[in-house]
């Protein structure tokens, strides 16, 4: 989701978005599977030989994805309390 298309979005669907991003963000299963999923791809970082560049640079890339994929949820709970406070000004 682009800054821009949350911008564009009415208070509450931010609202119930941004609700849906925390309770993906608090759930016990979602992190747990989501640090497995981390610690795989670090555990294959580790085994790979050293003239294996591309394949490192391939999981570093799987890794970043998943990082940038946690963002976005971060990114509207943001863009909500950012509305809520302007608003309330």
């Amino acid at each position: 989701m682009s800054d821009n298309s949350i911008e564009n979005l009415e208070t509450y669907e931010l609202e119930s978005k941004a609700a849906a991003a925390s309770q993906m963000l608090n759930s016990q299963v979602f992190n747990e599977a989501f640090q497995s999923m981390n610690q795989g791809i670090v555990d294959q970082i580790l085994q790979t030989p050293p003239e294996s560049t591309q394949e490192r640079e391939r999981l570093y890339a799987m890794y970043k994805a998943g990082q940038l994929f946690i963002q976005q949820f971060a990114t509207l709970i943001n863009n909500l309390e950012l509305r809520q406070r302007q608003e309330s000004e």
